[in-house]
């Protein structure tokens, strides 16, 4: 059944007139903005989706300042127990608002890292890594987040990655929209030489993995 554009319009205001009573209508304005933001960011990657997602977050903070001190704490929380540094070999561990990581260009050093971003974007070609260890677990945590990772197919990998709100693609996988959670391990993960744990979590998030 085709449903009319009519149809579809009064059901989205119906929608916005309800949200808007409940949560108050800067607030639900400000997460309109927030997706167009980050839908025209995944295109277009220009100034002006940066400062649409900038001010709508803005404007949750000041309109839902209680509710974002609570989804953040619980975040970092959350953060803490998953970042545990490894026995040995190095580490890094960082908390930023604004998190832009370009690893996509040169050899660079594989090891062990956890970070946690309120807004970021993350560029990973772990093809041009060098591991210093055996087994790596990267973890990436954030309220909103763009991610491409590529890694050696080579090696063996275990993935445990979910968004709230947003899309994950993996191999052959992809899959958008809400509440979507993606738990994976090579066949052969004991046997590969090299270990690769990924740990993604995100509120926001289009999370890209690519094997090669």
């Amino acid at each position: 059944m085709k449903w009319s554009s009519n149809a579809i319009l009064f059901i989205a205001a119906g929608v916005y007139l309800a949200l808007g009573g409940m949560a108050g209508y800067a607030t639900v304005n400000a997460v309109i903005l927030l997706l167009l933001g980050i839908e025209r960011y995944r295109w277009d990657r220009s100034r002006l989706s940066i400062i649409l997602i900038a001010v709508s977050t803005l404007i949750l903070i000041v309109t839902q300042f209680a509710l974002f001190a609570v989804i953040v704490l619980i975040s970092l929380g959350t953060y803490y127990i998953r970042a545990r540094p490894p026995a040995s070999g190095n580490y890094m561990n960082k908390h930023k608002l604004f998190l832009n990581m370009r690893l996509d260009e040169q050899s660079w050093m594989l090891h062990s890292m956890s970070f946690w971003h309120a807004i970021g974007e993350i560029r990973m070609d772990m093809t041009l890594a060098v591991p210093e260890d055996k087994e790596t677990t990267i973890v990436l945590q954030g309220l909103v987040g763009d991610l491409d990772l590529i890694i050696p197919d080579d090696c063996g990998i275990q993935v445990e990655a979910s968004v709230l709100l947003g899309q994950i693609s993996f191999k052959q996988m992809k899959e958008g929209g809400m509440f979507h959670r993606l738990s994976w391990k090579s066949p052969n993960y004991e046997e590969c030489e090299q270990h690769l744990k990924l740990q993604l979590f995100y509120l926001v998030g289009d999370i890209k993995i690519r094997t090669v």
